[in-house]
């Protein structure tokens, strides 16, 4: 690992090389970030700059954890304002748009650098098309930032880690609210006013999530080298999330699944080195996973349960990790559930002996010459 190289990467030349990293604080600035996107000034540029325009469909676009973030405003997004909101990522959409974007179209792109190819040239193709276009990064003078109708930055800015933890959550809340400000007042006030309390709930609870965190990756093995990330409705996009960061973090695999795809085939991997990650903050489908937990420990798995319905009847020998439980859990719960599991693979690398601000191509220069390959200069 080249430090010279790779100290240029954070603020004075400075890599942190123990607790607290940069991704500790990251994680902690979550509440703070998300109350700062919703701030009475930013809500009333966006309100004006969607004045008059009523979407009929939107799409989501971006990659990697921008996409997960995609993800996470778009399911939020149809359950809220009852109209077809889908998530693709944006090399995909590029190449096979899909049809009928007009002018009564929204189209997102997230790009943390903003300077994502593919997304300023999906959101550069939809506004020649005459849709709307909103661009979420973290850079003002971004390309995604200049092309966009609605150009939305993130009020932290560039975030340090190379993994990054609070701008999926920030960006995605961009996403929701450049959506939900077209609608009434009828809608629109209710999700600001929810999304206070939950952003509150992360506020008051994120240091019990950090000591339980700490708790149960003492006590897996290091030995466990493959994880499995499960969740239904809101709590997918989540799964996505938590497995990129694993793989980028811990360097080791990860896959994710939909609840019901868990359930058809991946059991067939259940060793000893693999441990599963399951999100649940929806009622409607708590019978299913606590059933699936009886299941799973069948095998010899490490199971991990964060859930805002710790009382149930889950297996005896699953870790858990409470969540507060919300009103509306189903849509609004995928916050403190992702902020929990930040924090679980923040101490699964401490434990491993890894510094979580550097993503694991920066520790092997192989890796880095594969990552320099996939994006030649000015791509990403």
């Amino acid at each position: 690992m080249d430090l010279e190289k790779l100290s240029k990467k954070f603020p004075s030349g400075v890599l942190r090389k123990q607790h607290p990293f940069y991704m500790a604080d990251a994680i902690a600035d979550i509440p703070d970030c998300l109350t700062a996107c919703m701030a009475t000034d930013i809500l009333k540029r966006v309100k004006l700059a969607v004045s008059g325009f009523t979407p009929a469909k939107i799409f989501t676009v971006g990659c990697g954890t921008s996409y997960n973030a995609c993800q996470a405003s778009a399911y939020i997004l149809q359950s809220l304002l009852n109209i077809p909101v889908t998530a693709l990522d944006a090399y995909d959409f590029e190449l096979d748009s899909p049809p009928g974007i007009d002018g009564k179209t929204m189209v997102i792109g997230i790009s943390e650098s903003g300077q994502s190819i593919t997304t300023c040239l999906s959101l550069e193709k939809s506004k020649a098309l005459g849709a709307f276009t909103v661009g979420i990064s973290a850079n003002p003078e971004s390309r995604l930032a200049k092309s966009a109708d609605l150009a939305l930055t993130d009020p932290f800015l560039h975030e340090i880690p190379l993994g990054k933890t609070r701008t999926y959550l920030s960006t995605a809340l961009f996403a929701m609210l450049a959506g939900i400000l077209t609608q009434s007042e009828a809608i629109s006030a209710p999700f600001i006013a929810q999304m206070s309390k939950t952003i509150e709930s992360i506020r008051e609870n994120a240091q019990l999530w950090a000591q339980s965190a700490k708790a149960i990756a003492e006590k897996l093995p290091v030995s466990q080298t493959r994880y499995m990330v499960t969740g239904f409705g809101a709590q997918k996009a989540n799964a996505d999330e938590i497995r990129l960061k694993m793989m980028e973090v811990l360097g080791e695999s990860a896959t994710s699944f939909g609840l019901e795809e868990f359930t058809h085939g991946p059991s067939a991997c259940f060793k000893s080195d693999l441990t599963v990650i399951l999100l649940q903050t929806d009622e409607r489908s708590l019978d299913k996973a606590v059933r699936i937990s009886k299941g799973i420990i069948f095998s010899n798995v490490n199971l991990i349960i964060i859930t805002d319905h710790p009382e149930a009847d889950w297996a005896d020998k699953a870790y858990k990790m409470s969540l507060p439980e919300l009103e509306n859990g189903r849509l609004y719960g995928q916050f403190p559930a992702a902020v929990a599991s930040q924090y679980l693979f923040y101490s699964l690398a401490l434990h491993k002996g890894l510094n979580p601000d550097v993503n694991l191509e920066d520790r092997h220069p192989e890796l880095g010459d594969i990552y320099a390959s996939f994006f030649p200069p000015g791509t990403h």
